[in-house]
C-alpha cells in the first residue's frame, strides 16, 4: 500500500495498513459522545485534530 502519511500506522515498516480508518471511527464517535455529555468545544477539538 505504500509508505503511511497520517501517521497512525501499526505496520513495523510504517506502511499503510488502514489504521487511520479506524482512528477516524473513534474520533468521530468520542466527538459524538462529547457533545452529547455538553462538551461541545471539546468534540470540535477532537473533530479537528490531527
Amino acid at each position: 500500500m505504500g509508505a503511511c502519511q497520517c501517521g497512525y500506522s501499526t505496520d513495523p515498516e510504517k506502511n499503510c495498513n488502514g489504521t487511520h480508518n479506524v482512528v477516524k471511527a473513534v474520533k468521530a464517535d468520542l466527538a459524538v459522545k462529547l457533545e452529547a455529555a455538553g462538551f461541545p468545544h471539546a468534540a470540535e477539538f477532537v473533530r479537528k485534530d490531527k
